[in-house]
C-alpha cells in the first residue's frame, strides 16, 4: 500500500515535455515502462503524481513530478551468511562477484541466493532475489541481482536490446588467434544435460577476440548477444577450441575446472542515464 515516507529506492521522474494534457498510463508506455510491472504497482497504490495517489488514466503535463514507491516484499529464499564479494551496488541493482564451486540458485543446498538474501536481511531490505543473469557452477564472476520487479522489466529490456552487455575471459584449447562471431541454433540435447547445435534450436550469438594465443591454450574475450546455458561452452567446442578442462564440450582432467569468468557487464543507469561499466 502506499507509504506516506519517501524512501532512497523511490523512483522520480518529471514529466517530459512532449506531455500536454495526456493520461499516465499513455505517457508512460511512450516512455517504455512495462505494463505488468506498472499493473502491480498501480494496484498496491504506489504511484503518485505530485504527491498525489494516481491511475492510469490520471491526467499529466510537463513539469509534473512522477512517483514510483518500490513495494515492501519477503525474502524469498532461505538466509544463509556467507563470503560475498559485491562489485557494485546502486537503488536498483547488486553485483556480486560468484566464486567457482557455488550454484546460484539450487534447491537443498548452499547457493548465491541463499547469501544474498542474508545479505538483503542484514541491510534491513526486504526484497525478493532476481536474478537478471545466471551462471553454470564453475563459472565465475558478475552476477546481477534487481532489487525490484520494475528495475527486473526494464533491465530486462537493456538485454534484450544488447544495451547490457555480458563480457567473458576464457581459457580455450588450441591455438586461436583474431576475432570472430559465432552464430548458431542451439538445443537441449536428449541426454537433458548436453546442449547441441541443431538446426531446430534456438539462434544464438557469441563473438570473441583473442587476448593472447599459446601454442595449448589460448585466452579469449567473449560477448554474450543472447543468453542460452551452455552458449559459449558448446560455441567454442564447435569451432575446434572447446574451454581448457570442460568434460561435457572437450577432455576433462580430474581435479581441474574450466576457467570461465563473467568478467564485465555494460549498462545504461535508470537513474541517472549514464552508461556504467563494471569489470572484474
Amino acid at each position: 500500500m502506499a507509504r506516506k515516507t519517501k524512501r532512497p529506492d523511490d523512483w522520480v521522474r518529471l514529466i517530459t515535455d512532449e506531455a500536454t494534457d495526456m493520461t499516465l498510463g499513455a505517457w508512460l508506455d511512450t516512455e517504455g515502462y512495462p505494463r505488468s510491472a506498472m499493473k502491480t504497482l498501480f494496484q498496491e497504490k504506489l504511484v503518485l503524481v505530485n504527491d498525489r495517489k494516481a491511475n492510469p488514466k490520471t491526467i499529466v503535463t510537463s513539469g509534473d513530478e512522477l512517483r514510483l514507491q518500490m513495494p515492501k516484499e519477503t525474502i524469498d529464499h532461505e538466509p544463509m551468511e556467507g563470503p560475498l564479494t559485491i562489485a557494485y551496488e546502486d537503488e536498483d541493482l547488486l553485483i556480486v562477484d560468484k566464486p567457482v564451486g557455488l550454484t546460484v540458485n539450487s534447491a537443498g543446498q548452499e547457493s548465491m541466493a541463499n547469501r544474498i538474501a542474508a545479505y538483503f536481511k542484514a541491510q534491513k531490505e526486504w526484497r525478493k532475489v532476481r536474478f537478471l543473469n545466471r551462471l553454470d557452477r564453475d563459472t565465475s564472476g558478475l552476477l546481477i541481482v534487481a532489487k525490484s520487479g520494475l528495475a527486473q522489466s526494464l533491465y530486462q529490456q537493456q538485454l534484450e536490446e544488447n544495451s547490457l552487455e555480458k563480457w567473458y575471459t576464457a581459457e580455450v584449447v588450441g591455438r586461436l588467434e583474431g576475432d570472430g562471431i559465432i552464430e548458431l541454433p542451439m538445443r537441449r540435447s536428449n541426454d537433458g544435460i548436453h546442449y547441441e547445435v541443431h538446426e531446430e534450436g534456438k539462434l544464438t550469438k557469441t563473438a570473441y577476440t583473442v587476448i593472447t594465443a599459446g601454442d595449448d591454450v589460448s585466452t579469449v574475450c567473449i560477448r554474450l548477444y543472447t543468453g542460452k546455458t551452455h552458449q559459449i561452452r558448446v560455441a567454442m567446442a564447435h569451432i575446434g577450441h572447446p574451454l581448457q578442462y570442460d568434460g561435457l564440450y572437450g577432455t576433462a582432467v580430474e581435479g581441474k575446472t574450466f576457467s570461465l569468468r563473467a568478467s564485465k557487464v555494460c549498462f545504461t543507469s535508470l537513474r541517472t542515464g549514464q552508461r556504467v561499466e563494471v569489470e572484474v
